[in-house]
């Protein structure tokens, strides 16, 4: 098996050399954009005859916190575009191999909430939309995009039998839209998020996937309900990622750092000390328990579908608290450092930043934290 997380592992060292790079570019440099690809990083998820990772879960998470540590906005890259490249596996071989005659790399982005509409055509479908929050469109050669499906070009959504909406999720390569700079944020900058706008393209039949298909691929990395909780929960070691590189951080800073107040160095003061203390019992703490609960998901649902319900629950609930609580620690570092910590020239205040946007991906929301309350509970969750 192609060892994703050694590569990382010896990435690393060049995405942090980037860093400054990354996020006043807003993307990630061609260099490393080359070699991740190489390393199937951004196609963790992806079944390996469509030329991705093909591994299990927490292996994919472990490969993203190394990425994570290095850069956050590298690690979320990592993560989303390899939760879009999963998708792949709902479309035929003949469909990739016609994808990959383009480049034999497929680097994906997407947005597959449905924010634009498709109507079926001879052949295909013709799409218009604007999806916002499409991160890596920039180094992208092909996205994926979620759409309304209408009965014609300008009539109604369609609904199936039980009377929903339905949607499709399109594949086509950026070129034949449009991007929209939009992406200017306090955090992440280097995931380069920006807008896609299409506006009549056309989509051949066999680049598109609905969410009740079942895909090409065997096994539970690539069925439904499982596929989306594998891709989120790399959000999860993406977050764990930075906290722990924002410990190293302060530990290089404390090395070296005073103030005018004081001349003792950072790590000779006691609230410093307890801080990072604290700070790395709670990175820690949440690692351990994504690493568990997604292990033990995993688990269920190559051997005990039955029990894979009440395990992804809490492989949710893990995931969203990795995030949270990674955000927390890097803020006890923050607040214990004082005036140091809001230079960017150290990096704790872009770790600081950077959290603080992750946790409002949707895979983070603390709505989960009512609803799978709700579930223990045995409550109406609404």
């Amino acid at each position: 098996m192609h060892d994703v997380v050694e590569a990382a592992r010896r990435i690393a060292p060049e995405i942090r050399a980037a860093s400054d790079q990354i996020e006043a570019e807003r993307q990630l440099p061609a260099h490393l954009v080359d070699a991740m690809t190489e390393a199937r990083l951004f196609s963790l998820l992806t079944p390996a005859d469509y030329g991705g990772g093909d591994v299990d879960p927490v292996t994919a998470i472990l490969a993203t916190e190394q990425i994570g540590k290095a850069d956050a906005s590298a690690g979320w890259l990592v993560t989303n575009c390899s939760y879009e490249a999963a998708l792949l596996a709902w479309l035929s071989p003949a469909a990739i191999a016609g994808m990959r005659e383009r480049d034999p790399h497929i680097r994906m982005a997407g947005a597959i909430q449905p924010q634009g509409t498709a109507y079926e055509v001879e052949g295909g479908f013709r799409a218009t939309g604007h999806w916002d929050f499409v991160s890596g469109i920039m180094q992208a050669n092909w996205v994926s995009v979620g759409a309304w499906l209408l009965d014609g070009p300008e009539g109604a959504v369609l609904r199936d039998a039980d009377g929903n909406q339905r949607t499709r999720v399109l594949f086509l390569p950026p070129a034949d839209g449009r991007v929209e700079d939009r992406w200017d944020t306090m955090g992440m900058r280097g995931t380069g998020s920006h807008d896609f706008l299409l506006d009549g393209a056309f989509v051949p039949a066999e680049r598109t996937m609905r969410s009740d298909e079942r895909s090409y691929a065997s096994g539970p990395r690539h069925d439904l309900p499982f596929s989306q909780m594998w891709g989120w929960c790399l959000h999860g070691g993406n977050a764990v990622g930075v906290a722990r590189g924002a410990i190293e951080d302060l530990t290089a800073l404390a090395s070296h750092s005073a103030s005018k107040v004081t001349p003792s160095l950072l790590r000779e003061r006691p609230h410093v000390q307890r801080a990072v203390a604290e700070a790395d019992a709670v990175v820690q703490s949440a690692r351990a328990f994504l690493l568990d609960a997604v292990g033990a998901a995993w688990e269920s649902a190559c051997n005990d579908r039955a029990s894979f319900e009440a395990n992804e629950r809490i492989a949710r609930l893990a995931l969203m608290h990795a995030v949270h609580e990674s955000a927390r620690a890097v803020g006890i570092l923050y607040d214990a450092v004082g005036t140091p910590a809001i230079f960017r020239a150290n990096r704790l205040e872009r770790a600081y930043r950077d959290l603080n946007v992750a946790k409002h991906h949707i895979a983070a929301s603390r709505r989960h934290y009512e609803e799978i309350g709700a579930q223990l509970l045995g409550a109406d969750s609404g």
